[in-house]
């Protein structure tokens, strides 16, 4: 009797098991999402919007929509990479205008919790923050497209200092760190992704001249190897794609296309992982948003954007 009780009870919680859905549909068309980030604790995406200057939230079992900060709330301005750092509670987002020459390129800290803004670290001039990266000490590293640059924010510190620069790295975009935060991966859109080892700055692989990590957008470093949204290489589709890197992890030595040239992944920019899950902004809409008036081109044709789910299992 005991035994069938405790079958009983295991039915049931399987049963009230959360299921969640195999995409997102986003219910602003013109929203163009351009980061995306999972909070564990909130159980939420975060998404920044390029059109809008805004951060939405979406819950990850429902999928209901809404504004985490509103549009241009605190001077937040076209939204880039962003970064949940559960721990201690905080969000971080980067905002700035890619088009605009000499504009404002700043990095946002939100307290995950109230929405309230912490701190904001602004570079001026010929920079553009685009994407970022934290370590286990709750270091940043963020890349500086314009500029072919990584700049790092140090844990309690009130601004940011230049960690590289180099032609090496000519268009910075994605960025990863190893599990062991040993080595740094920067996607240099040209050069393809370069891998440093973090306490020397030394870069310990060759430019890609095969094309199999150049042209890549989102990235991050998961179960030991990297991946990547590629929608920056002539001549290749649009693509998800793991990158195998070997065993020191200090070289990539093979490539598996997760998913390609498929309706869905239209302009496809960065993406997240969620537990077993990638969660990937498949049809961006970022083609219809001219980025200098930041006008959107209205029309019945333009589909919803799509947050794309792949089971990493």
């Amino acid at each position: 009797m005991k035994y069938s009780t405790l079958f009983l009870i295991g039915l049931l919680i399987a049963g009230c098991a959360t299921k969640y859905p195999n995409e997102y549909i986003l219910e602003e068309k013109d929203l163009v999402p351009e980061g995306i980030a999972y909070s564990k604790t909130k159980d939420r995406f975060y998404l920044t919007s390029v059109a809008k200057s805004k951060i939405i939230a979406v819950d990850r079992a429902s999928g209901k929509q809404t504004d985490f900060i509103k549009e241009r709330g605190f001077g937040y301005s076209p939204g880039a990479g962003i970064y949940v750092d559960d721990q201690r509670n905080q969000l971080h987002a980067i905002g700035g205008y890619y088009m605009i020459k000499d504009s404002l390129s700043s990095l946002f800290t939100f307290d995950i919790n109230t929405g309230r803004l912490i701190k904001r670290y602004d570079l001026s001039g010929e920079h553009f923050l685009n994407d970022m990266v934290m370590n286990k000490n709750g270091d940043i590293y963020l890349t500086d497209s314009k500029d072919s640059s990584v700049y790092l924010l140090r844990q309690d510190s009130d601004s940011l200092e230049l960690f590289h620069k180099s032609p090496e790295i000519e268009f910075p975009n994605g960025i990863a760190i190893s599990e062991d935060n040993s080595k740094l991966y920067v996607a240099s859109i040209p050069n393809g992704i370069r891998i440093f080892d973090i306490a020397t700055k030394a870069i310990l692989n060759n430019r890609d001249t095969l094309g199999v990590s150049q042209g890549i957008d989102g990235l991050e470093f998961y179960n030991n190897h990297l991946y990547g949204i590629q929608n920056n290489k002539a001549g290749n589709p649009f693509n998800f794609r793991k990158l195998i890197l070997n065993k020191t992890q200090d070289e990539i030595i093979d490539v598996n296309i997760i998913d390609s040239d498929t309706p869905d992944l239209d302009v496809p920019l960065t993406f997240c992982f969620a537990e077993k899950t990638a969660v990937v902004i498949g049809n961006s809409n970022l083609q219809h948003l001219n980025q200098e008036t930041f006008l959107f081109k209205e029309s019945e044709t333009i589909t919803p954007t799509k947050l794309l789910v792949y089971s990493m299992e």
